[in-house]
C-alpha cells in the first residue's frame, strides 16, 4: 500500500508540474503572438478590448502580407499580421493613396471630424476611400483623420502663442478611434506666435507611435506683430526641415514605419524658398494643394504646386460646402500627376 500510495503521489506530481509547463507555454505564445511579449523592446502593444466603428459592407480594405520585411539602415524587421498595427508596415507612398478627413472636434464648421459622431465618422470616411478604391483599384487606399492642434485664436493666450492646445484625452481618443479602423492619424498644425520646434516637440510622443503622422499648415505660421486670419503665414525651408530631420531620425531610432509630412499651400509666398526642402529617409512629404474655389482656380493652383514645385508626392484639398461646384472624386484623380492624397474639409 505504502509503495502504491507513493506512486499515485510522484504520478499526482507529474501531471500537476506538467500542466503548470503547459499553461505557462500557452501564455508565453499568447503574448508574442498579440506582440505584449517583444524580443526588440521596440514598438510594444498592449491588447485590449477596442469597440470597433460599424464600416458599410464591401468596403475594400488593407490587405496585410502574413509578414512584411523593411529595410532599415541594412537590417530586416518583420512584422506579424497578428501584431495591432501591422497594416500600417504595408502603408507608404506611391503605392496607396490617402483619402483624409480634416477638422476638430470643437468646431463643426473646420470639417467632417467635428460634425459627426464616432461612428459616423468612420462610415463616411470609409465610404469615401471606397469610391476611389473603386476608381483606381491599383492605389489601395489608406483613409485618415488630420486633427487640428494647436488652433489658431484671435488673441495671445497666457503664453503668448496665440494657438489653443487640445488636450491630450481627445487627442487619445482620436488616435485610438483612427488606428483601430486602420487608419492614420495625422496632426495638422497651426503655428500662431510659437514655433515650430516648441509644437513638433509637444506632441513627439505620440510620433514616436506607428501609424501617427504631422502635417503643417504655413497659412498659420505667423509672422511677428500680425494677427491669424487677418494676414497669411509663411514658413521657411528652415522650419521644415527641421521637422524633416526629427521625423527621419526618429523613424531610423526607434525602427518605425515611414512618417508622412503634409505641407499646406495655396500662395507661393506661403513656401517662399520651397526649393531649400530637403527629403530624408523615413519621410514621405505631400504638398497638399489648399484653398477653397472654382475648379478651374483649383486645377490652377495644382498645376503649379504639384507639377511645376513639385517637391515630392501631390495631394489635394476640398471643401464639401465652399468648393462651387465640388469637384468630383473622377474629376480630382485625373489631375495630372494624379493625387497621391485627397482631404476633405
Amino acid at each position: 500500500m505504502g509503495l502504491q500510495r507513493r506512486t499515485r503521489l510522484a504520478l499526482a506530481w507529474v501531471c500537476i508540474l506538467f500542466s503548470i509547463l503547459l499553461s505557462l507555454g500557452i501564455v508565453l505564445l499568447l503574448m508574442q503572438d498579440t506582440g505584449v511579449l517583444s524580443t526588440r523592446g521596440h514598438d510594444v502593444e498592449h491588447t485590449k478590448l477596442k469597440t470597433r466603428a460599424t464600416v458599410p459592407s464591401g468596403v475594400a480594405g488593407i490587405t496585410t502580407p502574413q509578414a512584411v520585411h523593411v529595410n532599415l539602415d541594412n537590417r530586416f524587421y518583420v512584422r506579424k499580421l497578428r501584431s495591432s498595427n501591422a497594416w500600417v508596415w504595408n502603408t507608404g507612398l506611391p503605392d496607396h493613396r490617402l483619402l483624409v478627413f480634416y477638422g476638430n472636434p470643437l468646431s463643426p464648421v473646420m470639417g467632417p471630424i467635428g460634425q459627426f459622431s464616432d461612428d459616423q465618422l468612420i462610415a463616411k470616411l470609409h465610404e469615401q476611400a471606397y469610391t476611389y478604391s473603386n476608381l483606381d483599384p491599383l492605389h489601395p487606399v489608406v483613409p485618415a483623420l488630420d486633427y487640428v492642434t494647436p488652433i489658431v485664436q484671435p488673441v495671445p493666450m497666457d503664453d503668448k502663442s496665440w494657438v489653443y492646445r487640445m488636450p491630450n484625452s481627445s487627442i487619445e481618443h482620436y488616435v485610438d478611434l483612427a488606428n483601430s479602423n486602420h487608419a492614420l492619424f495625422f496632426f495638422d498644425m497651426q503655428i500662431g506666435h510659437s514655433s515650430v520646434q516648441k509644437e513638433v516637440n509637444l506632441v513627439l510622443p505620440y510620433l514616436e507611435r506607428s501609424g501617427v503622422d504631422l502635417a503643417l499648415d504655413p497659412e498659420f505660421d505667423m509672422p511677428p506683430g500680425t494677427i491669424p486670419d487677418e494676414v497669411f503665414g509663411r514658413m521657411k525651408a528652415s522650419e521644415i526641415n527641421w521637422v524633416i530631420d526629427t521625423l527621419s531620425n526618429l523613424v531610423l531610432a526607434r525602427h518605425l514605419p515611414p512618417k508622412i509630412l503634409i505641407l499646406h499651400r495655396f500662395l507661393q509666398e506661403m513656401l517662399p524658398d520651397w526649393q531649400n526642402i530637403k527629403i530624408k529617409p523615413g519621410v514621405q512629404l505631400i504638398t497638399c494643394v489648399d484653398g477653397f474655389g472654382t475648379p478651374g482656380t483649383k486645377i490652377d493652383d495644382y498645376r503649379m504646386y504639384d507639377k511645376e514645385q513639385l517637391i515630392q508626392y501631390p495631394g489635394m484639398k476640398l471643401f464639401y460646402k465652399l468648393d462651387k461646384p465640388l469637384m468630383s472624386p473622377s474629376d480630382v484623380l485625373a489631375l495630372d500627376p494624379s493625387p497621391l492624397m485627397v482631404m476633405y474639409q
